[in-house]
């Protein structure tokens, strides 16, 4: 939301429990579609995003779990993230889940898996379609964020779940920052997670990996949302970086949520109120985050 009046003290509690009821238990336990026409473009190319929800008993009061839509078209559940992905990019333009602390214990982790097609889409590209490229088959869902079991790891694995990336980018500051929302997750004993690449709004405006339209387009840049929505007084933090090779910070990259709403035309928190987003989105201190 636009703005800059400062009410996160006078809404911080109404967000925690907001958030409890938004969130719950993590993906799993949602409840069935419906349409939301936030922040879309409603046309065939583009239809209304599905709405996935779950309801608080008491107000009977539903929430909306995912963000909005914007060039995604189809809505993809898998049992630890969701994904909106747009079969004319050959992309996601986000994945959502929640990071467990508890989950990332490295003396079981499971070993990383090949890429493979994801069988709720027979839209996406070959692993294939990388080779000798000059990119990388960048991870939106890190594999080290879903390898506490092989499922999770064969989901992260799954080609919805890579973009093209410059390998410096993919294995430098990107890298850098999947590490920390890790340490963030065990220190805050969960965080919610949006991330994605920043794509063109037309697809035929944008360049591809190959020149052909089954081959995916090459994002402009990435963002990373995070949302520490289990303390006692909620906080979230935004990052935008260009796809190239970065040598500085991750500080030096921190935006607010506003802002990255503002390049991806996406609505994080499409059911909060005014104020509520006012508070989470508006305005960021790195130094909140141990930046």
């Amino acid at each position: 939301m636009k703005g800059t009046a400062k009410v996160g003290l006078l809404v911080g509690g109404g967000i925690a429990v907001l958030l409890a009821l938004l969130f719950g238990n993590g993906i799993g336990q949602l409840g069935s579609p419906a349409e939301n026409p936030t922040n879309h473009i409603n046309t065939p190319d583009y239809p209304a995003p599905p709405r996935h929800t779950t309801t608080n008993t008491n107000t009977k009061k539903s929430f909306n779990y995912y963000p909005t839509s914007f060039v995604g078209n189809q809505l993809i559940e898998h049992q630890y993230y969701a994904l909106s992905y747009s079969t004319k990019h050959k992309n996601a333009e986000w994945v959502a889940y929640d990071l467990w602390g508890k989950r990332l214990n490295t003396s079981g982790a499971v070993e990383r898996d090949n890429f493979v097609s994801d069988p709720a889409t027979n839209e996406e590209v070959s692993s294939t379609a990388y080779l000798h490229s000059g990119y990388d088959r960048g991870h939106l869902v890190p594999a080290n964020d879903m390898n506490f079991n092989e499922i999770a790891m064969k989901e992260a694995c799954y080609m919805t779940n890579v973009c093209p990336q410059v390998p410096e980018f993919n294995r430098g500051i990107w890298k850098s920052l999947e590490g920390q929302v890790r340490k963030w997750a065990v220190a805050y004993g969960k965080v919610y997670v949006v991330t994605g690449p920043i794509l063109r709004h037309s697809a035929a405006d944008a360049p591809r990996l190959k020149d052909d339209t089954d081959s995916p387009t090459i994002p402009r840049g990435y963002y990373k949302v995070v949302l520490d929505y289990t303390s006692k007084q909620p906080k979230g933090i935004g990052f935008l970086f260009k796809n190239k090779d970065i040598d500085q910070p991750l500080a030096n990259f921190v935006v607010s949520i506003e802002r990255v709403e503002a390049y991806t035309n996406l609505d994080f928190f499409p059911d909060l109120s005014a104020a509520e987003q006012q508070a989470l989105e508006a305005t960021v201190n790195p130094a909140d985050w141990g930046l």
